[in-house]
């Protein structure tokens, strides 16, 4: 399994795509997935009929250190969306076990990944709402998107 990005948020990015600071496609997913995962929002682009392209296989080089947070943050997503308390011990580890593998490069299940995959997915249909057009800049878009994570993510709590 691989990374994947809809193609409708490609198009939604594309004044920011290749630009500083979004030097990559894996920055434009970064961007989608911390919405998802700090809105609580998660989506199956298949199911809505909104195709999807694989970009990367891993991590790339620049998120390696927030490799371990990200996965962290999955697991607690999850957890939070099944009503499971942090206290259930046992029952956090199963959720942990069915998304996190050391067996995989980006130490995630196949399950994780399309968790992750619909994290992002569901991440730029908030973003996209929030908004009333796409980013023209990325200044512009990193000042609302701060704003939004921060309001998504007290909301959430």
């Amino acid at each position: 399994m691989a990374f994947r990005l809809r193609n409708d948020a490609e198009k939604w990015f594309s004044e920011l795509d290749g630009k500083e600071p979004t030097k990559t496609k894996f920055d434009l997913y970064y961007f989608c997935v911390m919405a998802g995962l700090a809105s609580g929002r998660s989506s199956d682009p298949s199911a809505a009929g909104v195709g999807t392209k694989e970009f990367m296989s891993d991590f790339i080089q620049d998120y390696k250190p927030a490799q371990r947070l990200l996965l962290g943050l999955l697991v607690v997503a999850e957890v939070k969306r099944g009503g499971i308390d942090l206290d259930e011990k046992a029952a956090v580890r199963e959720v942990f076990k069915r998304l996190v593998t050391p067996n995989a490069s980006t130490n995630l299940t196949d399950e994780g990944m399309r968790c992750m995959n619909a994290y992002a997915s569901g991440g730029y249909e908030f973003l996209a709402e929030q908004r009333d057009t796409k980013p023209a800049s990325a200044q512009e878009f990193l000042r609302d998107y701060v704003a939004l994570i921060d309001e998504a993510a007290r909301a959430a709590a």
